[in-house]
């Protein structure tokens, strides 16, 4: 899988999976804790949850992005394509938030759009700028 905190380099599908989704899973689960004690301090209770979960992307951030940069070049693009979809899906969900709560579906589309190209869409099979291809799993016979 490589080095987790690097941005050269090319990773496969399965190695994208499997940084990424560990690392939403334990965001998430961050997140739930903070959103499941804030009822023991009423008073900040939604500010402390916004800067606990605020900590938990910061720390899950880099890696995610690593991976995602990884997985960009392994298709052949730059990884300030994986930027823009982050920050995308972000604008979208903090506009639903505070404009209008339909633009969370934006935000959402551009979730799965991210996924379906860096999950499921095979990588460039010869070696492009970033390095040789990258190993996919399961091993092709």
């Amino acid at each position: 899988m490589g080095n987790l905190f690097s941005f050269k380099g090319r990773i496969g599908r399965h190695a994208y999976l499997l940084a990424t989704v560990p690392l939403a899973f334990v965001y998430l689960v961050w997140v739930a804790w903070w959103l499941f004690t804030a009822a023991n301090f009423p008073d900040e209770g939604p500010a402390r949850v916004f800067r606990m979960s605020a900590v938990g992307w910061f720390v899950c951030a880099w890696p995610y992005l690593a991976a995602g940069f990884k997985r960009c070049h392994d298709r052949g693009k730059s990884g300030l394509w994986y930027v823009g979809w982050t920050v995308g899906c972000l604008a979208f969900w903090a506009a639903a938030i505070f404009v209008q709560p339909w633009l969370a579906w934006l935000g959402n589309l551009i979730a799965l759009w991210t996924l379906v190209e860096m999950g499921f869409v095979k990588g460039t099979p010869a070696p492009n700028r970033f390095g040789p291809p990258a190993e996919e799993w399961p091993p092709e016979t």
